[in-house]
């Protein structure tokens, strides 16, 4: 999004502060723009009260969002991109807006002779500073999903909302946000099932938690798409395995033998990189010199999951891909803990 105008108006009406960027094209009266905003306000509130909303006011091609935080309105004229807007992500912004302004010139507003003129320099610092350090931003979206976390246990908001929010809280984040996002989730999965006591509540929150972070790791694959082939007998393991690596931005392919795998490569044109994932008890020197030999990208990266390290084939081979083996005796064992999923993880899928 890009953010046209910008103010911080009383909710009796008078305005505090207003930033114009250099690209905007308004010029709205500050006085009566403050009056109508206050009055959208108030209206919004009577909306509230009967569990209705007014997120936004379309204006063509740009949308005005405003929100209240204690006895001040922060409101914003936005422009879109190319995806749709999300009010939510947009509230959490205009909330940390307001907050800063009441931590910086809470004295001043009590001062009705105040020159609000005299802060436009030092608060436009501060929000440029704000809207450029994109980490601080994605910090306060967790800090926004913990607090939605803490309002579904308390029973404050319901399931869906909470599902709702948080998907569009971090609709616009980038792939290591909401892999950070993810990893938030994994340990509120941890809170859940250590803090709930009823049983029925604690499993339907950790499905929705497991839902949400599904569709996180959806939405990374549109910003960064990678792909691992994994080859494995029982499809019950592959679809363990799957959601395990969609969360963490990685789309998990199926095999169950190692022989459809070569067809599936062979056939392979997209110019998405890709790995491969082996799972096998019973490992042949076949299976190694034909995973040597496979034509494709040098920097692939296979990892073998076996019983026990098998022979190496005999004769001549050309080792064109580095192949590293790790030993799970019990691979029925494999679960989102496992330490073999951690491996994969830190060394087969990284950067």
């Amino acid at each position: 999004m890009i953010i046209k105008n910008l103010w911080v108006i009383a909710k009796v009406g008078l305005c505090y502060y207003h930033y114009t960027a250099p690209y905007s094209d308004y010029q709205i009266d500050e006085n009566l723009f403050s009056g109508f905003v206050a009055g959208l306000s108030h209206f919004a509130d009577s909306l509230s009260a009967e569990h209705k909303s007014l997120e936004y006011l379309k204006m063509g091609e740009d949308e005005l969002y405003f929100e209240t935080i204690g006895e001040i309105i922060v409101a914003t004229i936005v422009m879109p991109r190319e995806e749709k807007l999300q009010p939510f992500s947009i509230k959490v912004m205009l909330q940390f807006v307001g907050t800063k302004f009441l931590e910086l010139f809470m004295s001043e507003m009590e001062d009705l002779s105040f020159d609000w003129i005299e802060i436009n320099e030092l608060f436009t610092n501060e929000i440029n500073a704000f809207l450029q350090d994109k980490e601080l931003l994605e910090e306060i979206k967790r800090e926004q999903l913990q607090n939605l976390f803490n309002d579904v246990i308390n029973s404050k908001i319901p399931l869906d909302i909470f599902h709702w929010r948080s998907v569009q809280l971090f609709a616009d984040s980038d792939p290591l946000a909401l892999k950070n996002a993810i990893d938030l989730l994994e340990n509120l999965l941890e809170v859940a099932s250590n803090l709930i006591t009823d049983k029925i509540l604690q499993a339907k929150i950790s499905e929705i938690l497991y839902r949400l972070m599904h569709d996180l790791g959806e939405s990374i694959l549109k910003h960064d798409p990678k792909v691992l082939f994994i080859v494995c007998e029982k499809t019950e393991l592959f679809n363990i395995l799957s959601n395990i690596f969609l969360v963490k931005g990685i789309k998990a392919l199926h095999s169950t033998r190692l022989d459809y795998l070569i067809e599936k490569i062979a056939k392979w044109n997209n110019s998405t990189p890709f790995d491969i994932l082996v799972i096998e008890n019973s490992v042949t020197p076949r299976m190694i010199k034909t995973l040597h030999n496979l034509n494709m990208d040098p920097n692939v990266k296979i990892i073998m999951v076996v019983n026990k390290i098998p022979r190496p084939p005999r004769g001549r081979i050309n080792h064109r891909h580095a192949i590293s083996f790790i030993v799970q005796e019990d691979i029925s064992s494999i679960n989102r803990k496992s330490p073999l999923v951690d491996y994969i993880l830190t060394h087969l899928i990284q950067e």
